[in-house]
């Protein structure tokens, strides 16, 4: 289990979001307009590792596109949390990518979109999607979403992808997560990000080469 703080200590996402966030983007932000991105990289590892890495994530409550919530808390895998705005461009390769890992991992972790935006565009923009992805949708102009759930826009913006373990911990984040068909760029994000589901399946590098946790027949 992820139990990197004790039990009767829990740190959560929320609350380190909101007290070292700040400071992340001061020097971020310099960073960037500077044009040091090594440092910028740097920077977000930092905050990563020694701040969110392995907080929890209180339940939240999402509102599904077909209909009615999900609740995290009712979530009994390891689920990623994909966050995307409707004004992204999300192209159809990016989406056939994302059905094949919820077809490889179907019964062993939740694949979960959530849209910043209203029912009918997060609607509209679901129906490539199989039905073994959960759509979800924030519309922040109704004023109905809570400080937990805006904390994941609010922190590192969309798209991006939190993985979050069965312990309802977060093991990692993917900032500018995308999946673009150029040449094999597709095929080696893939790869990239089947990665990263293995090490939270398994809780640690499985040291098999290529091991591949499949229920696809």
């Amino acid at each position: 289990m992820f139990l990197a703080f004790p039990q009767q200590q829990k740190i959560y996402f929320d609350t380190q979001i909101a007290k070292h966030l700040k400071a992340y983007r001061t020097k971020s932000e310099v960073a960037i307009q500077n044009g040091d991105n090594i440092y910028a990289g740097f920077l977000f590892d930092s905050i990563f590792n020694n701040y969110l890495k392995h907080s929890y994530i209180r339940d939240i409550s999402l509102n599904k596109v077909k209909g009615g919530s999900l609740k995290t808390s009712a979530l009994d895998k390891p689920f990623l949390l994909i966050t995307k705005s409707s004004w992204e461009q999300i192209n159809l390769e990016e989406i056939n990518e994302i059905n094949r890992m919820s077809k490889l991992y179907k019964d062993q972790i939740d694949i979960i979109i959530l849209f910043w935006d209203t029912k009918t565009k997060a609607k509209a923009l679901s129906k490539n999607y199989n039905s073994n992805v959960i759509i979800t949708y924030v519309d922040e102009r109704k004023n109905n979403s809570n400080h937990i759930i805006a904390t994941f826009k609010h922190s590192f913006g969309a798209p991006a992808c939190f993985y979050i373990s069965e312990e309802k911990q977060l093991v990692r984040i993917d900032k500018k997560f995308t999946i673009v068909k150029d040449e094999n760029r597709s095929e080696v994000a893939f790869n990239v990000i089947h990665e990263k589901i293995k090490w939270l399946l398994f809780k640690e590098e499985p040291n098999s080469e290529g091991l591949i946790i499949s229920t696809l027949n």
